[in-house]
C-alpha cells in the first residue's frame, strides 16, 4: 500500500475552504441580526413609564399619560386607611389613587379610585376598582362592578361614604362581606381625603375633639355632644370605629355634673346577628347596667395596662375575661363588641369638662350670618362684661362688617361701634339707618328679647332670619331712599346685636372655664397657685433678636410675667419653644423663675437634657444675656449638635427676658 504524506496546514488554503465560507456566512448573519435586534430594541422598547401608563389606562378606561403625584412631606396615613400610590392624569387633571382601607376581614382592602377634578376642586368619583385584599379575597367577588358604581352615583361632595348607606339586597350575608365593604368604603374615603388635603391643599377642619382623652376607637367626625336641659348634664351620641369583627356602634350616654354615667343606651349595635350579639355581656345590653353611676376612675378599673402598639387599650386588656371574649360562649366577635361599649363609657366619663365647653360652644345662638372663625370674644378683667369683636358674613350686596359690642351683666348691650362698614361708599352707607350708624343707638340698653321684637317669624330656607323678616321696613330697605343694599347692611348690624345679646351667659361660662384651665396650667409652670391675665401683643414687635415671643401672661398681684417664646439657632436651623417665668422688680428683670420646654423643631438631642439641666436658668440673678458657654458643664457637651440645641434654648429665654424689658417695664417699675 502506498503511503500518502499529510499536507501541511495552509492559512491561504483555509480561507479558500468551504468550512471558512460557512463560518463567514454565519458570522455575517449573526452580525446583521445583532444590528437589527439593537435597532428593533431601540425602536420598540417599552419603558417603565409606558408600561405603567398602559396599566393605569386599563384602570382608567382609556389611554392616558400620567405622572407621579406623591411628593416628600405629604401625609399618607389617615384614620381609616393609607395611600399606596397616586398619579395625575395629564390629559384631564384627574387623579388615580391607590388607597388601602382598614376594617376588612382580618386585613385591609386596596382600591384604585379615579377622582375627578374641576376648577381645582374635587367634583366627583369616576370609578372604583378593587385592587387586592388581605385575607379577604374570597369575599370581594360578592361585590360587582355595578355595586361599586354606588360611589360615583352617590358622591355629593360633602358627606363621607358609609357602609350602611351602601348596603342593599345583594350586599349582605353576615359579618365577613360587611367587613370587606367597610374596608372598601374606608379606602375610598381615604383617597378622597388625601386628594383634598394633600393634592388640592384644602384646609381640613381641625378635629373638634382634640384634647379629649380616649379617642382612639371613637369616630370623632360623627360623635356629637349637647348640653342637657338642666345646663349641666352632657348628652353624648358616640359613634365608635370598627374594631376586629365588630362594626361601629352608636351609643347614647349622659354624664351628670358629678362626672358619673347617668344613662347608657346602644342605639345601633355593631355586632352581627345572633352569632355575636347573643354573646355580648348582658350587663352591657341591659342599658349599660355595668356603667351606671360609674365615673372614669371606676371604669378604668375594668382595664389592665394598655398593651396596644400605639399605647392604647385593646380588648385583651379588659380585666373580665367574659368581656374580652364573650359573656356566654367565648367569641372574639363579642369580645370586640364588648370592648367598644366599655371604651365608649370610658370616653364619655373621662371628658366631662372638655365636653361641657364643647356643648356650650354648640349652644351659641344666632350664628347664621356670623363669621365665627374671625369673631373674637373676651371677658372683662372684673368678669362682668363680655367684649365682642364681631365679623359678619357677606349678605346680598353687603360685604362683611366688623362690629365692636359690649354686653354687661344685665345682658343688655352697653356699647356698639361699627369699625369696618361692609356697605359700599355713599350709595349704600348713606341709606343705612341713622340709629345704627350713630354708635348703634337703637341697640343700647336692649337685651336679646327686645332685639328679637325687631323680627317677624324667620322665613329663610334653613330656618334663619332674612332681611325681609325685619319688622321696620326702613331697616329692610333703607332709611332714606329705599335701597336693597342698605337693607342688607342694616340687617347684618341688627343680627350682630342679636348675636351679642343672646350669648352672654354662654360666653361667660366658656370664659370662666377657659380661665380656670389657663390658671391651672400657668400655676404648674409658675410653681404655685396663681391667677393670670392675658397681655395684648398688639402694637408690640414680637420678633426679638434670635427669637419670637408668642404669648404673654401677667401674674395678677405681682410684677411677674409668664412668656411663651421660640428660640432660633438650633440644630439644622431648628427651634425650641418654651414657657419662661420672668420676674421683675424696680423696673428691671431680676431673675428667671422657671423654664419649661414646650416643643421643638428638629432637635434630636433634647433627650440629653432634663429639667435639672434647665434649672440652670432658675433663680439666677440676671446680668445681661445668658450664653451657651455659661451653661455648659461636664454633662452638657458632645460636639456641635447638642450645642446648637442649647443655643436655641438660650435664645428662647433671652427673647422672653428682653421682650419684657423692652416693652412691659419702665423706669421705676411701672408697667408700660
Amino acid at each position: 500500500m502506498e503511503n500518502k504524506e499529510k499536507k501541511a496546514f495552509s492559512v491561504k488554503e483555509f480561507f479558500k475552504s468551504t468550512a471558512f465560507k460557512c463560518i463567514a456566512v454565519l458570522l455575517a448573519i449573526a452580525l446583521v441580526c445583532g444590528i437589527l435586534l439593537t435597532f428593533c430594541n431601540d425602536l420598540f422598547e417599552v419603558t417603565d413609564e409606558e408600561r405603567l401608563n398602559r396599566t393605569l389606562s386599563k384602570i382608567y378606561g382609556q389611554s392616558v399619560e400620567t405622572e407621579d403625584a406623591l411628593k416628600d412631606g405629604m401625609t399618607l396615613e389617615f384614620d381609616n386607611g393609607e395611600i399606596n400610590s397616586a398619579y395625575l392624569v395629564k390629559d384631564d387633571g384627574n387623579y388615580l389613587v391607590n388607597a388601602s382601607g382598614t376594617g376588612g376581614y382580618y386585613g385591609s382592602v386596596a382600591c384604585w379610585v379615579v377622582v375627578e377634578i374641576s376648577d381645582n376642586s374635587l367634583s366627583g368619583i369616576r370609578s372604583v376598582i378593587v385592587d387586592k385584599a388581605d385575607n379577604a379575597s374570597e369575599f370581594t367577588n360578592r361585590i360587582s362592578e355595578d355595586n361599586l358604581e354606588y360611589f360615583a352615583d352617590s358622591f355629593d361632595g360633602e358627606e363621607e361614604f358609609t357602609v350602611s348607606d351602601w348596603q342593599g339586597d345583594s350586599l349582605h350575608g353576615g359579618a365577613t362581606p360587611q367587613f370587606t365593604m367597610t374596608a372598601i368604603v374606608n379606602a375610598v374615603n381615604t383617597a378622597v381625603e388625601f386628594v383634598r388635603s394633600q393634592l388640592l391643599g384644602e384646609v381640613t377642619e381641625p378635629d373638634p375633639f382634640e384634647g379629649f382623652e380616649y379617642t382612639y376607637y371613637i369616630d370623632t367626625k360623627n360623635t356629637k355632644v349637647t348640653l342637657g336641659e338642666d345646663n349641666s348634664t352632657i348628652n353624648y351620641t358616640i359613634v365608635t370605629k370598627n374594631y376586629g369583627q365588630a362594626q361601629p356602634f352608636t351609643i347614647a350616654v349622659t354624664v351628670g355634673a358629678d362626672k358619673k354615667i347617668a344613662t347608657y343606651s346602644i342605639t345601633e349595635n355593631g355586632s352581627t346577628g345572633d352569632t355575636f350579639i347573643g354573646n355580648m355581656h348582658p350587663d352591657i345590653l341591659d342599658n349599660g347596667k355595668m356603667f351606671i353611676t360609674k365615673d372614669a376612675a371606676a371604669i378604668l378599673e375594668m382595664f389592665k395596662t394598655a398593651t396596644g402598639e400605639d399605647g392604647e387599650f385593646v380588648k385583651n386588656d379588659l380585666v373580665d375575661e367574659t368581656l374580652a371574649s364573650g359573656a356566654s360562649t367565648p367569641s372574639d366577635g363579642a369580645g370586640y363588641s364588648n370592648f367598644l361599649c366599655v371604651y365608649a363609657a370610658l370616653f364619655a366619663a373621662s371628658n366631662y369638662d372638655n365636653a361641657y365647653v364643647m356643648a356650650l360652644e354648640n349652644s351659641i345662638a344666632n350664628t347664621y350670618y356670623i363669621d365665627m372663625e374671625n369673631t373674637k370674644v373676651t371677658l372683662s378683667e372684673d368678669g362682668s362684661t363680655i367684649n365682642y369683636t364681631i365679623v359678619t358674613k357677606n349678605y346680598g350686596q353687603a360685604q362683611p362688617f366688623t362690629i365692636a359690642v359690649t354686653v354687661g351683666a344685665d345682658k343688655k348691650i352697653a356699647t356698639y361701634s361699627i369699625t369696618e362698614n361692609g356697605s359700599t361708599g355713599d350709595t349704600f352707607i348713606g341709606n343705612m339707618h341713622p340709629d345704627i350708624l350713630d354708635n348703634g343707638k337703637m341697640f343700647i340698653t336692649k337685651d336679646a328679647a327686645a332685639i328679637l321684637e325687631m323680627f317677624k317669624t324667620a322665613t329663610g330656607e334653613d330656618g334663619e332670619f332674612v332681611k325681609n323678616d325685619l319688622v321696620d321696613e326702613t331697616l329692610a330697605s333703607g332709611a332714606s331712599t329705599p335701597s336693597d343694599g342698605a337693607g342688607y347692611s342694616n340687617f347684618l348690624c341688627v343680627y350682630a346685636a342679636l348675636f351679642a345679646a343672646s350669648n352672654y351667659d354662654t360666653y361667660s361660662k366658656i370664659a370662666a372655664i377657659e380661665q380656670q384651665k389657663l390658671n391651672a396650667q400657668m400655676s404648674e409652670i409658675y410653681g404655685e397657685e396663681i391667677t393670670v391675665e392675658t397681655v395684648s401683643l398688639d402694637g408690640f414687635t414680637t420678633t426679638v433678636e434670635n427669637g419670637t415671643v408668642n404669648t404673654v401672661y401677667k401674674v395678677v398681684g405681682t410684677d411677674n410675667y409668664i412668656v411663651n417664646a421660640t428660640g432660633t439657632g438650633g440644630f439644622s436651623n431648628g427651634t425650641v419653644t418654651a414657657w419662661i417665668v420672668v420676674k421683675t422688680a424696680g423696673g428691671a428683670v431680676t431673675e428667671i423663675g422657671n423654664m419649661i420646654i414646650e416643643s421643638n423643631v428638629g432637635q434630636s438631642y433634647m433627650d440629653r437634657l432634663d429639667q435639672n439641666d434647665l434649672d440652670y436658668f432658675k433663680g439666677v440673678s440676671v446680668n445681661g444675656d445668658f450664653t451657651v458657654e455659661g451653661w455648659q458643664n461636664d454633662t452638657l457637651h458632645g460636639g456641635a449638635t447638642i450645642e446648637y440645641t442649647m443655643t436655641a434654648i438660650v435664645n428662647s429665654v433671652n427673647a422672653a427676658k428682653n421682650f419684657v424689658t423692652a416693652n412691659l417695664l419702665t423706669e421705676g417699675g411701672e408697667n408700660a
